[in-house]
């Protein structure tokens, strides 16, 4: 079985300057942070990683990341996709700055995958050299640390993640219970760059092993 790449796509996006103070209130923005941005994308663990990105790069902060129930088929509209991502800045401008970096990495670095192109064995599997500002608050990952988002069907990440756990010295950031939102598990990780690259490949041959021998024990 061959690794094929799958592409996410933004859906909808849109920016809000200088919201009303009841907005602002809803999602408790930060002093000075009155302008926003808001997107959907049709994976919401790519929109995860890419927004956790963006807070490397642009003056932003994200207020609000949450996946939809059932993904993309128990949306209200075509255009709602698997996620809702609020982020927020001081000026227009950073929150736009904020979502330009979002479809790029979106676009451009995203590693999601499956094997042999059969829809039923995908996942996604990615180490980010640094973490953002995002995740590192969020998790309580040590500034400067690399981290790899591992997930996939659940049985299968399960098995895969406990072997990504053992190939080296990373340690458990957030762990996915299975069933999630989408039907997925798995979990991140964190640790230095070359051992969150080394247990990402690890899950994804784990994964690529339990897809092959699904009654295996």
């Amino acid at each position: 079985m061959k690794r094929v790449h799958l592409q996410a796509h933004m859906i909808a996006q849109k920016v809000l300057a200088d919201v009303s103070p009841q907005f602002a209130r809803c999602y408790r923005l930060p002093e000075g942070h009155r302008n926003v941005a808001f997107f959907s994308v049709d994976n919401d663990d790519v929109a995860f990683v890419a927004a956790d990105d963006a807070t490397k790069k642009a003056n932003i902060a994200i207020q609000r990341a949450q996946a939809t129930f059932g993904g993309l088929k128990g949306s209200w509209s075509k255009l709602a996709g698997c996620v809702f991502v609020l982020m927020s800045g001081p000026r227009i401008e950073d929150v736009k700055n904020g979502l330009m970096y979002v479809n790029d990495f979106i676009e451009n670095h995203c590693a999601m995958g499956n094997f042999d192109g059969i829809p039923q064995f995908n996942y996604y599997a990615q180490c980010i050299p640094r973490v953002g500002s995002y995740y590192r608050d969020l998790y309580d990952i040590p500034e400067n640390s690399a981290y790899a988002y591992l997930l996939g069907p659940p049985v299968e990440a399960n098995y895969a993640l406990d072997q990504a756990m053992k190939s080296g010295d990373v340690k458990l950031a957030e762990y996915f219970y299975p069933p999630a939102k989408v039907n997925s598990g798995g979990g991140i990780i964190y640790g230095t760059e070359s051992a969150c690259r080394a247990a990402t490949e690890t899950f994804i041959n784990a994964l690529h092993d339990a897809f092959l021998k699904p009654l295996a024990y």
